[in-house]
């Protein structure tokens, strides 16, 4: 087996998760929390209520496209969703992980629209697209993963009609999670003034008696060791992008504090609770304002791109 071969190996296991896995992240993820998801969405939409991806289809699907591609589509939830607000018509769905393009396969099957999606298991760093077919690219937090972002980004190019739309939402914080001390600083100071109530740690579903103390950076091994795609090349991403599309919009949404501070321990903070509601309120807050005043810069974006220079942003089958 080749190192190439090892590592696909270990990427394709640590993304093929299960429906139980699935509802543990809610727990430790903070972009999975109710709290945070309505963060996310004032700062992309203006409206804590419409997320990312509805956003995307209202603003720039007016007529429904033909067909699209999604690059890393894990369990599927994109294509399904687009498919069943009928803005795609045919999807063609990648990603390097056999155990989640089974479990996408079936969701699909369940909901009546596999006849309608193409399943495939690729390495994105060895795609190769045939020319000018697509009406519209998505890349959801897979964007980071990829090591070959100029081989990517040209096949994208390529294989987009006329004014078609790359459309990213993506991790393009520092390269291998390595914070730089100021930003590691904020976090950590941050986690210090947090109610031990909130910062048990959760594993398997479950809080622990376990308090985190600080956020540790991982060390250049363990990516190695884990997943070696792990926000491969995150922080070249806007500049490689910008050398293959024209940037519509660039959306950025945080995560530079909240990401490592809230990891593990984002399940402790109950939504329904008014003091658990101010702790994020503030935390939210801080980012936010440590970001407009350039203290910080965010670690996470939606960015709607296109292969050509027009005037109207509005979808053109």
């Amino acid at each position: 087996m080749t190192q190439r071969e090892a590592d696909l190996s270990k990427i394709s296991k640590r993304w093929a998760l299960s429906p139980e896995q699935l509802q543990q992240r809610v727990l430790i993820s903070w972009m999975e929390h109710e709290h945070i998801k309505r963060y996310i969405h004032r700062r992309i939409t203006g409206d804590e209520s419409l997320d990312w991806f509805t956003y995307v289809l209202r603003k720039y699907f007016l007529a429904p496209a033909e067909r699209a591609l999604s690059l890393g589509c894990g369990q599927g939830g994109l294509e399904r969703h687009a498919l069943s607000s009928n803005a795609v018509h045919i999807f063609d769905a990648y990603d390097a992980s056999y155990g989640a393009i089974e479990h996408a396969k079936k969701a699909a099957e369940k909901e009546g629209l596999l006849k309608r999606i193409n399943y495939h298991i690729a390495d994105m760093n060895l795609l190769e697209l045939p020319e000018k077919i697509y009406d519209a690219v998505f890349a959801s937090m897979s964007v980071h993963h990829v090591e070959a972002l100029e081989r990517l980004f040209g096949e994208v190019r390529g294989t987009l009609k006329p004014y078609g739309l790359f459309i990213i939402n993506e991790y393009i914080g520092p390269t291998k999670f390595q914070i730089p001390p100021l930003q590691l600083k904020l976090i950590n100071s941050l986690l210090k003034i947090l109610p031990i109530r909130c910062r048990r740690m959760i594993r398997d579903g479950k809080v622990t008696d376990e308090i985190k103390q600080v956020h540790q950076i991982h060390s250049l091994k363990w990516f190695d060791e884990n997943d070696p795609s792990e926000a491969v090349r995150s922080a070249e991403i806007m500049p490689v992008l910008k050398d293959y599309f024209q940037v519509l919009e660039f959306k950025p949404y945080g995560g530079t504090l909240l990401h490592f501070m809230l990891e593990n321990i984002v399940g402790n903070f109950d939504d329904r609770d008014e003091d658990d509601r101010a702790w994020l309120n503030m935390l939210e807050y801080l980012e936010t304002v440590l970001e407009e005043g350039g203290v910080i810069k965010s670690d996470f974006a939606l960015i709607v791109a296109r292969t050509l220079r027009v005037a109207s942003h509005a979808f053109i089958p």
